[in-house]
């Protein structure tokens, strides 16, 4: 069973944002943003990513929001 704590980052984007038709999974979406944002820095979007492993799906999805709408 996967972990529920991360179920969000696990579905596609046009499941979890009703304004997506994006079929990437938000975890991969998330990724490739803040890897493009600090250009390729892979230590800078673990740093960023990191902080969603302390977030309610409901933190998941707003903070999600604001970097990729």
């Amino acid at each position: 069973m996967a972990d529920e704590k991360y179920q969000t980052l696990d579905l596609a984007m046009n499941e979890v944002f009703d304004w997506s038709e994006d079929k990437t999974p938000l975890r991969d979406a998330l990724w490739n943003h803040y890897m493009d944002e600090s250009n390729k820095n892979t230590s800078s979007t673990l740093a960023h990513l990191k902080a969603y492993k302390t977030m309610s799906d409901k933190e998941i999805k707003a903070e999600a929001e604001k970097v990729l709408k």
